[in-house]
């Protein structure tokens, strides 16, 4: 099965498995429902994962010009974390992307986020009782 898959998509494969496994404490049965969730997120049209060191971008086309973004890594280091957002930032900016947006319920994204030193909008909203943050860059 391993002749199956390129380095780079073994790399992608082990990335988002170490997440998943970290989001559910652990738990490989429920990781493995992520892993199967997402394999069919980015089949969808306008769907994308894009690598960036060791961590994945899921990038979801929902405009002209606009894209949601969604983080993966194996680990959480700020420093990395800063980096790749802007690694991504150029990456979108020279693909035409005029507005990126993301959202998350943990608060620590804004530290990096403002590490970044990207134009960043940062907005608050109730979902389902939930206090989600949400993330806008335009270029």
């Amino acid at each position: 099965m391993d002749g199956e898959f390129t380095q780079e998509q073994k790399k992608i494969l082990d990335i988002a498995n170490k997440y998943f496994l970290r989001e559910t404490n652990g738990d490989q049965e429920q990781a493995d429902e992520l892993m199967a969730k997402l394999a069919t997120t980015v089949q969808e049209p306008g769907a994308k994962i894009i690598p960036i060191d060791d961590i994945l971008f899921l990038i979801m086309v929902r405009g002209k010009g606009a894209v949601e973004v969604h983080t993966m890594a194996a680990d959480l280091m700020p420093s990395n974390m800063v980096e790749g957002f802007k690694k991504l930032a150029d990456y979108l900016k020279d693909i035409g992307v005029k507005l990126a947006y993301t959202y998350t319920e943990d608060r620590r994204f804004a530290r990096i986020a403002r590490q970044t030193k990207l134009p960043i909008k940062e907005l608050t909203q109730e979902i389902d009782g939930k206090t989600m943050y949400i993330y806008i860059v335009e270029f």
